[in-house]
């Protein structure tokens, strides 16, 4: 008889959106990840959409199966429990998601230049992903023990301590990607606390100019060395050019005198990437403007994801048809450059239709968080939407020139286990909080 009442009082507009999105993921998983020689590719873009199904690559698709699979059933459990139970263990739950964030910084396995994992056995898992809905939970719990007392600037400085410290831990990986995420979980989850909108723009506003400034900042100290290391390059070759001991002897002079500069200069420019952002992270944030400026190098990915997209025209290139994919020119395309593959073989239409899916859970997310009985559901909610739509706007904003490349995967679409399984139980919560929008479920 529970289960019955369990099963009818589910989001099923939800559960449904969210259920095409995965079988859709499937789909693009088990294509993206084949690669093809010319002759392989000319064979089967000309088969049936029935026949091509059969060639997927499985091998991806079982594993990201079996990690739907256990992200259901960590969704059903959360489901089951009342989230009201789930926030009474917000201070143990913070507490366990500091201890393996630090745990990381240690014990992490390195991997794409981050050390972000975690290794058990056989099995490894991202810490981080899954402490997006920790910190959701747990915010919303601290938020809600401060109701009411959201008004001015000194009423949010404990809250930025509070989601200050773990970002600054997944920052440690480094992670910049999770980092944004929790940025916009926390802003999100404050407006709905019912912090002074006017001040929270501004905060923002001033975070901005902040990172405007330091990007100034950083591109004055880096052409000061590049320029300092070019000046010694031209004089090294004008001193082996020099053809009297006295103009060798100048030469000597000015050399010196420009390295000195040059030593400072490269210091303070180490010293700037050591307390900020790293050379890489803070290509990664402006090549994405101009990506023909490295085509060869930082932009490649920008550059062959824009290519994979255009080419796929209205109705795409068909399952397995993508040039770009199949003939290994998009990096990364099982997992965040995902959606330049639904781009480039299911065209503009297959992009509305995952947009489309996707826009009915926010919406129905929205609505859930509307009509939860009391804050802490509205918080747990609300975050919930929060994190699903800046990764969603920031993983296509990427894929199509318009957000830097930060890493940040397509909600239960880019494959991944650590991503699934944590984005299953996030709709575990959504679903949660619907069931019990009432007062007396059961």
């Amino acid at each position: 008889m529970v289960s019955k009442r369990f099963v009818r009082s589910v989001d099923h507009i939800l559960l449904l959106a969210a259920g095409m999105v995965v079988l859709f993921s499937l789909v693009a998983i088990g294509s993206a990840t084949l690669e093809f020689t010319d002759e392989s590719f000319s064979r089967l873009k000309n088969l049936f959409f029935a026949v091509k199904l059969l060639h997927l690559d499985y091998t991806y698709v079982t594993r990201q199966l079996a990690w739907i699979f256990a992200g259901i059933l960590v969704m059903a459990a959360i489901m089951y429990i009342p989230y009201e139970d789930l926030c009474k263990h917000a201070r143990g739950l913070y507490i366990l998601n500091l201890i393996v964030l630090i745990a990381v910084i240690f014990l992490g396995r390195e991997a794409l230049g981050a050390q972000r994992w975690i290794s058990i056995g056989p099995l490894s898992f991202q810490p981080s992903e899954f402490s997006k809905l920790i910190m959701i939970i747990t915010f919303a719990s601290f938020l809600s023990a401060r109701e009411g007392r959201l008004n001015r600037l000194r009423d949010l400085l404990p809250c930025f301590v509070y989601v200050g410290i773990p970002t600054l831990l997944i920052l440690k990986q480094p992670d910049l990607g999770t980092s944004l995420v929790f940025v916009a979980i926390m802003f999100g989850m404050l407006f709905l606390a019912g912090a002074r909108p006017g001040l929270l723009l501004a905060l923002i506003g001033a975070g901005l100019a902040l990172t405007v400034g330091l990007f100034v900042l950083h591109m004055y100290l880096h052409n000061a060395d590049v320029n300092l290391e070019k000046q010694l390059l031209d004089l090294e070759r004008q001193k082996k050019a020099a053809v009297s001991e006295t103009a060798r002897q100048e030469l000597q002079r000015k050399y010196q005198q420009v390295e000195r500069d040059y030593r400072e200069a490269h210091r303070r420019h180490e010293s700037f990437h050591r307390h900020t952002l790293k050379e890489y992270q803070v290509t990664r944030l402006t090549v994405f403007l101009d990506p023909q400026s490295d085509l060869l190098g930082a932009g490649y990915h920008v550059w062959q994801s824009l290519i994979a997209i255009g080419s796929g025209g209205f109705l795409g290139k068909g399952l397995l048809g993508g040039t770009q994919s199949h003939l290994t020119f998009l990096p990364i395309r099982h997992t965040d450059f995902i959606f330049s593959v639904v781009g480039e073989e299911f065209g503009f239409l297959g992009a509305v239709v995952l947009l489309s899916l996707y826009l009915v859970l926010l919406y129905r997310g929205l609505k859930i968080a509307s009509q939860a009985r009391d804050l802490q559901g509205t918080l747990l909610a609300g975050g919930v939407v929060c994190m699903f739509a800046f990764h969603i706007f920031v993983n296509i904003g990427m894929t199509v020139g318009i957000m830097p490349v930060t890493g940040i995967p397509l909600p239960l679409f880019s494959y991944g286990g650590s991503n699934m399984i944590m984005n299953l139980a996030a709709l575990g919560i959504l679903l949660n909080v619907y069931m019990r929008r009432k007062k007396i479920l059961f």
